[in-house]
């Protein structure tokens, strides 16, 4: 894919770069735009010594003159869980009371005029720190019970939330005075019931922060992750992602998703030993009241039926499936499937085609490859005021790796033969890992739009096939290419694993779902093993899981090759 101009990070990207608490793909994408642009760059060195002035101070000034306190500090937390409570960002309002407060303290008990100045300058540090933080670190269950306190502060809306799996999609609507479920809906969702009894998850209101918190306090052995993500519904803000590695039991991994300024549930994702999933996503209407007719759990059609399409030569009427894939296939001619901010559907009678950020020359090109096709609205709009579209992806050869820093790393380049050799061979794997994950990501896009090709034509289902087949193959030469360097270094680190054979009579697209979680378990494994992503897995590990991940990439990628065969 070509490169365009990219917009300058955030400042609290920058921040947190220089942090280095930036994930793998956001590092390497931030690196990259640093390597190219002085501003940026200067912006950077400015917050360094910004940060390097307010340490200087507090070490030379604050420790070395002020006396000891003559009480101790009072408990802050309850006052800072009251501030991320509010939705309406008044914090530098707080923090101006707190200082005021603060300097009012210090005259109380005698001490001098400068002082009372110096904890002034440092309560606006601690404004300027809070400011440049995305989101301050929390633990699981403090952001948990937080959740249960808010949703129990306020009346429970009636809402929506889709339930989706690998065999089926239906929604249920959820509120305060529940209905018994009808016969119909009761055995749709018979079998889902059970799977969550069996696994100790509350089924009346799964997502939610109370239900997710019961679930996690039956669990004897876990692990857990805080991290921030967009809101998948309001790109604009934050959410925080809390996961949970349970180390027994039928549920293996859950992960759920609060809006940070109001720790509402938004979606989340339980994964179960036999590999199942079940993904939950709230889609309450903003008119939906909450003395509305509820009904506990509702199944509707699917998302998409699975209708027979009409051939894609008409150039009057409703758009269909056909014209749809015309479109897609015509996008995949250029490239415009492996990573442009692109998104295509059936809407109003017609396909639309929409994008927000997409460079001006890559617009061009894509309205004059469809400018021809049928039924077709195009509709490209800017980032949204005094937000800057995201930056460019970074391709690993131009962002690097970053320097090993842990036996692993130290291990690694010793195997390779040296600091320039490592960074060399991390350039061309980091290279090709991008490029797998580009194709597992449109693959499973494919697979998304069209979860069945039962009902199409001969015609259409041959093109969606063809696709799905081009996206596959090329997957299937970068795995090669990355066995090819990884293996033999990973069982020189010790790793061995055992063979792997793949399930035989499942369909392409579910099995596509299955590859792209196994593509982004390898990317996590790869950027740790190189020191690019910082992570807790265990070392002694590593090796032997970097190849039991290439081997399940292998085994999901065989199904997919097998299903899609002429």
């Amino acid at each position: 894919m070509p490169n365009f101009v990219t917009q300058h990070p955030e400042e609290g990207v920058l921040l947190r770069y220089i942090d280095g608490e930036l994930p793998g793909r956001k590092l390497r994408q931030v690196e990259r735009h640093l390597k190219a642009c002085w501003q940026c760059r200067t912006e950077v060195k400015e917050l360094e010594n910004t940060v390097a002035a307010s340490v200087r101070y507090r070490q030379n000034v604050l420790q070395a003159l002020l006396p000891e306190p003559p009480n101790p500090w009072p408990d802050l937390y309850p006052e800072f869980a009251r501030i991320d409570s509010s939705a309406s960002g008044g914090f530098p309002r707080v923090a101006r009371q707190l200082a005021a407060r603060l300097v009012a303290f210090l005259g109380s008990a005698g001490v001098r005029r400068w002082a009372a100045a110096g904890a002034a300058a440092s309560a606006m540090v601690c404004v300027i720190w809070y400011q440049f933080r995305e989101t301050p670190p929390v633990e699981a269950a403090a952001l948990l019970k937080r959740a249960v306190v808010a949703a129990e502060a306020q009346p429970m809306p009636a809402r929506r939330v889709q339930v989706r799996t690998r065999r089926q999609t239906f929604t249920r609507s959820i509120a305060r005075r529940r209905t018994e479920p009808s016969a119909a809906a009761d055995a749709s969702a018979a079998s889902l019931r059970a799977r969550f009894e069996a696994a100790h998850y509350p089924w009346d209101d799964p997502l939610s922060a109370r239900s997710y918190e019961a679930w996690r306090d039956t669990v004897p052995a876990k692990r857990d992750e805080v991290t921030t993500v967009p809101d998948p519904q309001s790109p604009a803000l934050n959410c925080y992602r809390i996961e949970t590695v349970a180390a027994v039991g039928d549920l293996a991994t859950a992960s759920l998703m609060l809006r940070a300024a109001d720790l509402y549930p938004v979606a989340e994702r339980l994964e179960f030993r036999d590999k199942e999933w079940v993904e939950l996503t709230d889609i309450t209407d903003a008119t939906t009241r909450d003395d509305g007719p509820s009904v506990a759990a509702h199944v509707e059609p699917p998302v998409r039926p699975a209708v027979p399409s009409r051939p894609a030569a008409t150039l009057s009427g409703p758009a269909s499936i056909s014209d749809e894939l015309q479109v897609l296939s015509a996008l995949h001619e250029i490239g415009a499937d492996l990573g442009d901010p692109v998104e295509v559907s059936l809407s109003d009678g017609r396909v639309l085609v929409a994008g927000v950020g997409v460079p001006p020359g890559r617009q061009q090109q894509i309205q004059a490859r469809l400018e021809a096709l049928p039924n077709v609205t195009i509709r490209f709009s800017a980032p949204e005021a005094g937000r800057p579209a995201a930056v460019e992806p970074a391709t690993p050869a131009e962002a690097g790796a970053t320097s090993s820093s842990s036996p692993v790393q130290a291990r690694v380049e010793q195997q390779l033969g040296g600091q320039a050799e490592f960074e060399r061979f991390s350039s061309q794997v980091l290279d090709r890992n991008e490029a797998l994950m580009s194709r597992a990501y449109a693959l499973r896009r494919l697979a998304e739009i069209f979860p069945t090709d039962d009902g199409m034509n001969l015609k259409d289902r041959d093109v969606l096939r063809t696709m799905a087949r081009q996206h596959a193959t090329a997957l299937g030469a970068e795995i090669a290419s990355l066995d090819r360097m990884l293996a033999p270094l990973a069982v020189s680190l010790g790793g061995s694993v055992a063979p792997r054979t793949s399930p035989a009579g499942a369909s392409w697209q579910p099995a596509a779902e299955e590859l792209a979680r196994a593509a982004h378990r390898l990317e996590v494994l790869v950027s740790v093993l190189l020191g690019v992503t910082p992570g807790n897995h265990p070392a002694a590990r590593l090796p032997s899981d970097l190849l039991e991940a290439m081997s399940e990439v292998r085994a999901d990628l065989d199904v997919c090759l097998h299903s899609l065969a002429p």
